[in-house]
């Protein structure tokens, strides 16, 4: 029989722990905190988006997208939604986003713990593991204690920096570097972009379809549709989530990042110049701001209206009709400067990590034999929608059962 050490016990290494105990391993998992699974609880918005049903290798942000491809063929949606059903999980389907049906996030957690009750798992809580050696004899795992265990493989499932404060740590990179491992540079995914160029102080709580274009140095990087969220030092929201990994990145490289929003996506400029022109014969006689009433948030119609050099109290029928046509227009084309992003405390998922090409296609080290890696800890972060859990899970699962019988 293996033993079999699991470092961490969050999505990754709760799952591993039961995949190496289904395939005959004794296991024991190690968690810094007063209760395995704590990040869970919040995913989601409490609500655990667990998996998405176009789930692909482009909805990650990886440096081997082929790499990504394999693990989610070796354990994928279907696997992941059968392995909850028979845990007795209740599965919901909406728009193509996966949830437990009572849309609460502590049902996933409890089922996982439950089935883990049930087997002779060991589950050390509020156990920081300080070290792991490797030797002939297979791996020690030494504790913030001072107790040394004994494991012949060992599974780094601590997760990345994300969601975690400055006066917490992030060790499991720490614990993979000591054993040979590489680690590429680690950025907040999933958070808040910091932005200049406009009042944001004013804009703050402001909720807008559009779609959003990241130029830098004039070329366009990516580009995403969906509801930003501006607040008060910049954008946040689903869409602004997506790029925000690759913002980060090109700041981190003293690249220049300008973020573009339509904040009318589906119009055609011809057709909104037409409808400008037609609502300026028959409305010239009210001011600038009840003019543009009805086409954006009312503190996003104001903020622009300064930004294109008119005042909100001025009559229409004194100001330029191409002034009050080109202001329309600028809202297809709302540009401000990226300056930063949140740290990892607000971020929720975290980029970079160990290269994919130090791991097998079962998560085992090509540089230390016996040793696993999970989630977080690799180069690869997926966009909202369920990515990284499925992720997490996915991993966990393949490197379980692969300590067990390899």
């Amino acid at each position: 029989m293996k033993t079999v050490g699991i470092i961490g016990g969050g999505a990754s290494g709760l799952i591993a722990a039961l995949y190496a105990h289904k395939n005959g391993a004794s296991v024991t998992i190690f968690e810094r905190k007063d209760r395995v699974g704590k990040k869970i609880l919040v995913t989601g918005n409490g609500r655990c988006n667990f998996t998405n049903a176009y789930m692909k290798s482009d909805c990650y942000y990886t440096d081997d997208t082929d790499f990504v491809g394999r693990v989610l063929d070796k354990y994928s949606r279907a696997d992941l939604c059968m392995f909850f059903m028979e845990l007795g999980l209740l599965i919901k389907d909406k728009n193509g986003y996966f949830y437990p049906a009572c849309e609460q996030a502590s049902a996933v957690l409890d089922v996982i713990r439950n089935a883990i009750d049930d087997t002779d798992i060991v589950v050390k809580t509020d156990c920081l593991v300080t070290d792991v050696k490797k030797d002939k004899n297979g791996f020690t795992v030494k504790t913030e204690d001072g107790s040394k265990l004994s494991f012949d493989r060992v599974i780094v499932a601590t997760g990345g920096k994300a969601g975690i404060g400055t006066k917490e740590i992030a060790n499991g990179y720490d614990l993979l570097k000591s054993l040979g491992h590489t680690v590429s540079k680690l950025y907040p995914g999933l958070t808040q972009i910091k932005c200049e160029g406009a009042n944001f102080k004013a804009l703050a709580g402001v909720r807008s379809d559009c779609e959003l274009f990241v130029f830098s140095e004039e070329n366009l990087i990516i580009r995403q549709a969906g509801e930003v969220l501006f607040t008060d030092s910049g954008l946040s929201g689903i869409v602004s989530f997506q790029v925000s990994h690759c913002v980060a990145e090109l700041l981190d490289n003293k690249k220049q990042v300008l973020i573009v929003l339509n904040l009318l996506p589906g119009f055609e400029v011809e057709d909104l110049k037409n409808f400008v022109m037609s609502k300026l014969l028959l409305q010239s006689n009210m001011t600038v701001e009840n003019f543009f009433t009805g086409l954006l948030n009312k503190k996003l119609n104001v903020e622009i209206i300064k930004l294109n050099g008119l005042k909100p109290s001025m009559l229409v029928s004194d100001c330029d009709k191409d002034d009050i046509v080109n202001a329309i227009l600028s809202m297809q084309e709302f540009i401000v400067s990226a300056v930063g992003v949140s740290g990892f405390d607000k971020a929720q998922v975290t980029g970079g990590g160990v290269p994919t090409a130090e791991l097998t296609d079962t998560l085992a080290s090509r540089v230390c034999d016996g040793l696993y890696v999970t989630g977080e800890l690799m180069d690869v972060d997926g966009i909202c929608g369920g990515y990284n859990l499925q992720w997490a899970f996915s991993t966990g699962a393949i490197a379980g059962k692969d300590a067990a019988i390899s």
